[in-house]
């Protein structure tokens, strides 16, 4: 009578079969999806507050989606967001057992806040260059996550995942995840990449403020800001072609201080700074004001222009009429 062994009578470790690229990202856009509409009613049903306020907008969208994600990703919903549900897939640890909570509140705040967040929560340190060191490492968190969503195959893991040591795999089987080795020269390249890219941004940045019309162009952006009248202001240079003719002029897309009672007189305003300020106002042929409205909640984002546009020449009579009027 045979003698069974001991290795063949202890069956095979199953592994947890990784989720691959696509199938995230179709899990991810769901999920974005569906945090989008509690989101977006919010923001409508306090359209005007949000308006106003975008600040409050962000942090309220940031907590209510970092809530679902973090809540579903744990162990409270057994590690499935619904776009993991639709998708058969689940948040792990390296022995396939689900995450805490607070495990999983981290995994979603490196995922989330170079999505959803930015230097514009933070515009009382501009002075002291804080939003500049924010909006590069908000960058480089997007770059590197994006980075290793696509090029990380050996373990599929992005920023968020490495960081927590977690992996997303499909639900069935159950068991371990099999380890696999992190090609470190990813590390490497991310941040050799990141330190070209913002020495040459940098460079060209300097190089294109201080030649051609870019200097008034940042003067009357620069006059329209300390004026205390909007939140933010862009200015450009236009061409528009129509009919055989080209006509040229600059446009100021402002994001107001509350709400313009009157659209003609609030951009008459800006047109007054940008009078004075720009020395080729008398050569444009025509000055146009965007009034930018609408909210950034979460994923739910809405946004409305409402343009005024008119000669220099008619924007100074409308001045001095106003003038007159005073």
């Amino acid at each position: 009578m045979g003698t069974l062994s001991l290795e063949s009578a202890v069956a095979p470790t199953v592994h947890r079969e990784v989720a691959g690229f696509w199938r995230r990202v179709f899990a991810f856009v769901i999920d974005a999806f569906i945090t989008a509409i509690p989101c977006g009613v919010l923001g409508f049903a306090f359209y005007q507050f949000f308006t106003i306020h975008r600040v409050d907008g962000f942090l309220i969208g940031f907590a209510l989606t970092l809530a679902y994600f973090a809540i579903l990703g744990s162990s409270v919903a057994a590690g499935q967001t619904l776009g993991h549900r639709l998708t058969d897939l689940q948040v792990v640890d390296p022995q396939g057992s689900v995450i805490s909570l607070k495990r999983s509140a981290l995994r979603y705040l490196i995922l989330l806040v170079p999505i959803l967040l930015s230097s514009e929560l933070v515009p009382a340190f501009a002075r002291y260059g804080v939003n500049t060191v924010v909006d590069w490492a908000v960058d480089f968190g997007g770059f590197a996550i994006v980075y290793l969503y696509v090029f990380n195959r050996s373990t599929r893991q992005s920023l968020h995942d490495l960081a927590t040591k977690t992996y997303v795999v499909r639900i069935v089987p159950s068991g371990p995840v099999q380890p696999r080795r992190f090609w470190r020269w990813h590390w490497m390249i991310l941040a050799g990449t990141s330190l070209l890219v913002a020495a040459i941004s940098n460079t060209l940045t300097n190089k294109i403020s201080q030649s051609g019309p870019f200097p008034d162009l940042f003067r009357v952006q620069k006059s329209i800001l300390d004026s205390g009248k909007v939140q933010s202001a862009s200015v450009f240079m236009q061409k528009n072609w129509r009919n055989g003719q080209t006509t040229a002029g600059l446009t100021v897309v402002v994001i107001w201080k509350g709400k313009p009672q009157d659209f003609e007189e609030s951009a008459a305003q800006i047109a007054n700074i940008v009078l004075q300020m720009d020395s080729e106002s008398a050569q444009r042929d025509f000055i146009t004001v965007i009034f930018h409205d609408g909210f950034s909640i979460g994923f739910a984002k809405y946004s409305y222009n409402k343009p005024v546009s008119h000669t220099p020449a008619d924007w100074r009579g409308k001045v001095q009429r106003k003038s007159g009027q005073l």
